[in-house]
């Protein structure tokens, strides 16, 4: 201690500090002013880090300075939990204790008040002076206190910068006891491991702990950003140099910043990432390393299999048609027996076409042709989702499996690998592809990695529908280059001509105004102008339709989450109409959402751990809570899908959201034996012709149109595609060589 300092004592001080006056970040030795119960304190001492805002005890001894006065001097300092009331009941309800919700935490506080947390560190006794805590429960709390210690801290320091009690439970959940030396060392980092951390989230921690707005490591995580958010949320496979350097510029120039970041300055962050090899540049084309390798390895690999011809005895396929034709009691068209002959010819083929058009009865005609010809021969069949896989199965009577299962994908220690691939591949004659416009390009490159050259590939999608949610759109790019053997399926079958499902699906996808002049049968459209009554229908309607039908067979499809007749106020609507409270049925609360017992839900996000995949659909079967059952860490929900149970804990159910309405993307690959879709205006830069398209060919059975004319028309009339980046196609046609 230096002379001019005259020693007090020795005591403890606590309090919120307020300002930093003076840090050296090589001896970490700090000046800060904080506001304790004896008023504004000057701390000083060596501290890894002090955050204005967030709660310190220090201990230590008075000094005084002779010019300064007054100062505390810590030899020791550590983060304290809340002691407000609002802050207590926020970390208590933020999933730490298990069996302490947002509920039971409001009535321990309303209790206790700010004496909560002591009561349940020294006196854990008194808590069942609270209404539902006997003993039993109150003894799990304070021993899950006690083992939480380093979750206290984490929780205490991220709630400090912003971040909601779930949330930081995520992050705990992801990184353990690492989790503040992660977030301090490379807060960016959240946006890549944690589901519902965006870059602005990161960018807020990082700027409370004092990142530089100009700092290379800050551009360099708006680049990442940008690029993985294009194409991973919008689809693209690369963006062009400058439309990347545009969006981080513009992702990055906060509107407080005083001095605005140039291009300059992100292009040489660029240049950083090109040359560590995070990002690949080609002609200005700028790719993620993975992205860029499956385009190729794709590309390659297909032209290789196109390459492969099989000679066939035309008279033994002549009788194997005739097989067929006695097999299906259907005699087929020219078109589909042509379908059938290149099938059995090419190493690829892509079959394409919209519904009625004959794609399930040449899917069948296949597979029994091949049988014809070799009793023996081993035919795969694959889909991208379980309930497509599903379908195909019902129709060819044989085992259809997702496209992760075929490939034996399991996810260990973090990372998920195909056990069936390049050198492991399938063993089969024949491998047939459903739904294959919803597959992505990663998906489509380890696909046919795992295809060996004796194994025919037979493609069959619709092509005019919407295009996968992951990078790419791979089935168009395949037809476009017109290098892949390719029929499209254009005359509709008479059988398929009494659905006028699939008549308007047509007119739809031609541009022309649907045919509601017999407002009847299995196409209905319902107008009402306004959304408020038009969403009043769909209540009556879906209570209808549930009479006669189950309800994992109806399914409210919109355009947008947003606005009176979009997904999230349409799942509160149809909650409170279907699923109201009731005495016997447990729910919970995570934020805007109740889940209650019986609900209908949708996965939104993949869980290999859990065999979830996005989009998968389910029914909450139970709710369990912490502090009744022994076993649990936290309160869980269990979900049916599929006939299979899973549990998510509370940490996890931003992995969850209610289904009774649902986007057109996360209905892809699916179909309803009802399906209703509202038409509104508010939804107007949505209403496009091949997303309204996608949404009436969900249908089997019913399909009913609510809402505006005008809606209607704009959703038939708006041909523009959402532009994606790839160059898949022009990699299929030779036109750029392999390598950058």
């Amino acid at each position: 201690m230096p002379d001019d300092y005259k020693e007090l004592g020795r005591e403890e001080v606590s309090g919120e500090v307020q300002r930093i006056y003076f840090r050296n970040e090589a001896t970490l030795y700090t000046i800060a002013g904080v506001d304790a119960k004896e008023g504004r304190l000057t701390v000083l001492g060596y501290f890894p880090q002090l955050l204005p805002g967030q709660r310190y005890s220090f201990v230590g001894r008075w000094t005084v300075h002779p010019k300064y006065g007054e100062q505390f001097r810590a030899q020791s300092c550590q983060e304290i939990l809340p002691t407000t009331k609002e802050g207590i009941r926020a970390y208590l309800g933020g999933g730490l204790i298990p069996g302490v919700g947002e509920k039971l935490a409001a009535r321990l506080v309303e209790h206790f008040g700010e004496a909560t947390l002591d009561i349940i560190g020294q006196e854990p006794e008194r808590l069942t002076e609270v209404p539902g805590i006997g003993k039993k429960i109150a003894a799990k709390i304070r021993a899950a206190v006690e083992e939480n210690r380093e979750l206290e801290r984490v929780m205490v320091f991220l709630q400090g910068h912003g971040i909601t009690p779930n949330l930081s439970l995520k992050i705990y959940r992801q990184y353990g006891d690492q989790a503040l030396d992660v977030v301090r060392e490379n807060p960016y980092s959240l946006t890549e491991d944690i589901f519902g951390v965006g870059f602005a989230t990161a960018d807020r921690i990082a700027r409370h702990m004092g990142v530089f707005l100009h700092d290379p490591f800050r551009l360099q995580a708006g680049l990442r950003h940008v690029l993985t958010n294009a194409c991973y949320q919008k689809g693209h496979c690369y963006l062009p140099e400058k439309e990347l350097l545009l969006a981080a510029v513009k992702l990055l120039n906060s509107p407080d910043i005083e001095e605005p970041i140039e291009e300059e300055e992100v292009m040489a962050a660029l240049d950083t990432l090109l040359g560590e090899g995070e990002f690949l540049r080609e002609d200005g084309r700028i790719y993620l390393p993975a992205l860029f390798n499956s385009e190729i390895g794709l590309a390659g690999r297909l032209r290789q299999l196109a390459q492969r011809k099989y000679d066939i005895d035309e008279a033994k396929v002549q009788w194997a048609i005739g097989e067929v034709e006695k097999e299906l009691d259907f005699t087929l068209a020219p078109q589909q027996i042509e379908v059938i002959y290149q099938s059995l010819q090419n190493g690829v083929l892509v079959v394409t076409g919209g519904p009625g058009t004959g794609k399930s009865t040449i899917v069948a005609g296949i597979i029994h042709a091949l049988l014809s010809l070799d009793g023996e021969a081993e035919i795969l069949l694959a889909a991208p989702t379980g309930r497509a896989a599903k379908r195909l199965s019902e129709l060819t009577g044989m085992e259809a499996k997702t496209i992760h299962r075929l490939l034996g994908f399991r996810w260990e220690e973090g990372r998920g690998e195909f056990s069936v691939g390049l050198a492991n591949p399938l063993e089969g004659q024949l491998l047939v592809v459903d739904e294959f416009s919803m597959v992505d390009l990663p998906l489509a490159h380890h696909l046919f990695q795992a295809v060996p050259a004796g194994m025919r590939v037979v493609l069959v999608g619709d092509v005019d529908q919407l295009p996968s949610v992951g990078p790419g759109r791979v089935l168009h790019d395949i037809i476009t280059a017109e290098t892949i053997p390719t029929v499209r399926l254009g005359h509709i079958f008479r059988q398929a001509e009494a659905s006028r499902i699939v008549t308007n699906a047509h007119r739809i996808n031609r541009g022309q105004m649907i045919d509601s002049s017999r407002n009847q049968g299995d196409f209905l459209f319902l107008p009402q102008e306004e959304p408020e009554a038009a969403l009043e229908g769909i209540r009556l309607i879906i209570r209808r339709i549930l009479q006669s039908l189950p309800l994992e067979e109806v399914q409210v499809i919109s355009p947008m989450h947003n606005h009176i007749l979009g997904v999230e106020n349409l799942n509160r609507v149809l909650q409170a109409e279907l699923n109201p409270p009731g005495p016997t049925k447990r729910e919970y609360q995570v934020g805007k959402t109740t889940f209650r017992q019986g609900d209908k839900v949708m996965a939104v996000k993949n869980n290999y751990d859990k065999g979830v995949f996005n989009g998968n659909l389910g029914l909450i079967t139970n709710i369990l809570l912490a502090r009744e059952v022994e076993e649990l860490k936290e309160d869980t929900l269990t979900v049916e899908f599929d006939g299979e149970l899973v549990c998510y804990g509370r940490s996890e159910l931003d992995e969850l959201t209610l289904a009774y309405a649902v986007t057109v993307h996360k209905s892809q690959g699916s179909e309803f034996d009802f399906c209703l879709f509202p038409l509104s205006t508010q939804h107007w830069y949505m209403l496009q012709r091949n997303l309204f398209y996608t949404a009436v060919t969900r249908g089997k059975k019913m399909v009913v149109l609510i809402g505006s004319k005008r809606a209607l028309r704009r959703a038939i009339r708006n041909d523009s595609i959402q532009h994606r980046y790839t160059y898949l196609g022009e990699r299929l046609k030779g036109q750029v060589e392999d390598g950058i």
